[in-house]
């Protein structure tokens, strides 16, 4: 599912130059936002489940198992929340931009 946020978020980063692709499968996975030359993986932190202890825990889990096995395929993760997405999209945008500007070329 394309919540808001990743809309939002995508639409940001078209506006700004910045190529990436969206719920692409990456070995059995389908993280949020993908940027296949710089092996980044950006994902959006759903915060619907926020009061139930045992949510965050399997959410936790579950991310940590995905971290773990796109780490070994090279990939870094970066997580912001909903929250910062829909406060400071722009602020998002620019750790995104700086992220990627810190490679010297993509992978």
């Amino acid at each position: 599912m394309n919540t808001n946020n990743q809309r939002v978020l995508s639409q940001a980063l078209t506006t700004a130059g910045v190529e990436h692709l969206q719920k692409q499968c990456l070995s059995g996975y389908y993280p949020d936002f993908i940027f296949p030359g710089y092996k980044l993986i950006v994902e959006i932190e759903n915060n619907k489940h926020s009061g139930n202890l045992y949510n965050k825990a399997e959410q936790k889990n579950s991310n940590q198992e995905q971290d773990d096995h796109l780490t070994e395929l090279g990939y870094q993760i970066v997580r912001y929340s909903s929250q910062a997405v829909k406060n400071s999209t722009k602020g998002v945008v620019l750790s995104i931009k700086r992220y990627l500007t810190s490679k010297l070329e993509p992978k």
